[in-house]
């Protein structure tokens, strides 16, 4: 359900109107405030005193249920009103001079669930003694030795009152962790809140599944309570390894009322029979990659949730890789002028595991494997339609698993842009991780001096007419993968690998599949 918002944003002293809301989420109406019958929550960014009469309507909007969020200088030009000061409680001065800040939100409220422990922003602060004693802190501050308040909430009547300090700096509008706060902000004051923890139940125990497990009990807002295997032994393994109930039978798990999110960690090619009954069930699904092995399974799932309203999403994973996201702003940045041409690399001269990854009817081949994520990279980057794909497979050295030796896919885009990406288990000699050509640079990845170097960070370093320069890259952001669902899910945030990416990566690889077993035939495609 949308939230109605009335938005009071200037363009005085600070330009507030770079401040957006999500349209899917937001229905939002600038105008004077005379104009908040029927709406939710007023929203107000402004430097601009109120006129008369206008801080009694505010005050008798939240004391009927309403919701009011002032940002920045906002409380400062309206708390010479006495209504606005009984609505908010505390009066702030200043503001202090620009400055970097460390922000640190406050642990236990759910506007504030699986935000980073500090936040650094550039912006001025306005300062104060402290909010009221009926006020829950959401954001402090260190400043000069003191702790300062950066935003608080309180009830009035019943309604809510949100006050957060920031919004100086243009900069400050662009940061993700601001617009996320805001949105979260008109939503509380809106009356709404995080649910309960979502219960999650996994579909098999292996490696993988314990990796999800440890994920999911890491990360507020999920909460694992079952686990699914048919071997007796992972389901003893899980039961002493986690507070979960252990199910040998997939439909007993999906009768768990407790369970909300499945997680599916069969192999390839018996992802879809699971992933459709848990959505039969009324569950949430992750799905791991590959999503499928062909666009068939992927269109049913696709349709299945989308019928009931679902989340259906893909365990991509690697997108929160730092050394990926490190390339990926460069080339969406422009300091490389437009990415045209890419070429990718994973191997080396190794004999492949003799596990179910190597053998193709049920991993779908050797694309399938770390093409699933190299594909999915390429396909963040050139966002344009594919039109041809040709694929080449070499089967010369390992002979005791059916999974191809090497691959080799060529990708050409709508706009003329070229993409490559190589896996071999015969390379005695590897080439770069990534190698990526715009028109005013280029970025290389190179890989690190380690015995398997794919556990690793590559070196990413920016290539220009002027000079070279290696990147210190970002931090990984851990749990990235299940901090982005459970936001969507608590929040409805926006979801950070959705479906119908996942079918795109599909698509690519079934293609390149096909050219293959058409002996490397170049493929018109739109995908």
């Amino acid at each position: 359900m949308r939230v109605s918002v009335a938005a009071v944003l200037d363009r005085a002293t600070h330009d507030y109107s770079q401040l957006t809301l999500d349209p899917g989420r937001f229905d939002v109406e600038s105008g004077p405030l005379s104009s908040i019958d029927g709406r939710d929550v007023v929203l107000a960014a402004t430097d601009q005193p109120l006129e008369s009469g206008q801080a009694s309507l505010l005050r008798d909007f939240v004391r009927r249920g309403g919701g009011l969020v002032l940002l920045h200088g906002t409380l400062a030009a309206w708390s010479s009103s006495e209504a606005i000061r009984d609505l908010a409680g505390w009066v702030p001065s200043g503001p202090g001079p620009v400055t970097e800040l460390i922000v640190r939100p406050e642990v236990g409220h759910p506007v504030t669930q699986r935000l980073d422990a500090e936040w650094k922003v550039r912006d001025e602060l306005y300062l104060s003694e402290g909010p009221p004693l009926d006020a829950n802190v959401l954001l402090r501050a260190s400043w000069q030795f003191t702790e300062q308040v950066v935003a608080y909430e309180r009830t009035y009547g019943e309604g809510r009152f949100v006050y957060m300090g920031l919004g100086h700096e243009p900069s400050t509008y662009r940061d993700p962790t601001f617009r996320k706060l805001v949105a979260r902000l008109v939503l509380f004051a809106a009356g709404r809140t995080a649910a309960a923890p979502v219960g999650v139940g996994l579909i098999g125990y292996g490696t993988i599944g314990r990796e999800h497990a440890a994920s999911i009990t890491a990360v507020s807002g999920l909460r694992l309570s079952a686990v699914c295997d048919l071997s007796a032994e992972r389901r003893t393994v899980a039961a002493r390894e986690w507070p979960i109930r252990a199910y040998a039978r997939q439909e007993e798990m999906l009768d768990d009322a407790d369970v909300d999110l499945v997680v599916v960690g069969t192999p390839p090619s018996a992802h879809a029979n699971p992933v459709l009954a848990s959505l039969h069930a009324g569950k949430h699904v992750v799905c791991e990659k590959p999503f499928a092995v062909n666009v068939d399974e992927a269109d049913r799932m696709i349709d299945a949730a989308a019928s009931r309203n679902l989340t259906l999403t893909t365990y991509q994973s690697r997108r929160w890789d730092p050394d990926y996201l490190a390339m990926r702003d460069v080339a969406r940045s422009g300091r490389i002028g437009e990415p045209f041409y890419m070429e990718s690399f994973i191997g080396g001269h190794d004999h492949p595991c003799d596990l179910w990854h190597s053998h193709e009817p049920i991993s779908g081949g050797t694309i399938y494997d770390w093409g699933s994520h190299y594909f999915d990279w390429i396909l963040q980057l050139f966002q344009g339609s594919v039109r041809t794909i040709a694929a080449q497979a070499h089967k010369r050295v390992w002979h005791d698993v059916t999974n191809s030796d090497q691959v080799r896919v060529d990708i050409t885009f709508a706009d003329g842009a070229q993409a490559m990406f190589l896996q071999s288990d015969i390379a005695a000699a590897r080439k770069p991780k990534w190698y990526l050509l715009g028109t005013q640079g280029a970025v290389v990845g190179e890989w690190a001096d380690e015995p398997v170097p794919s556990d690793f960070p590559a070196r990413v370093k920016v290539f220009r007419p002027t000079g070279v320069e290696t990147l210190i890259l970002p931090q990984r952001e851990e749990n990235g993968f299940y901090r982005n669902l459970a936001d969507h899910l608590a929040w409805d945030e926006t979801l950070a690998v959705t479906p119908e990416e996942a079918r795109r990566t599909v698509a690519v690889m079934a293609a390149a599949t096909e050219s293959i077993a058409r002996g490397g035939a170049q493929l018109a495609v739109d995908i």
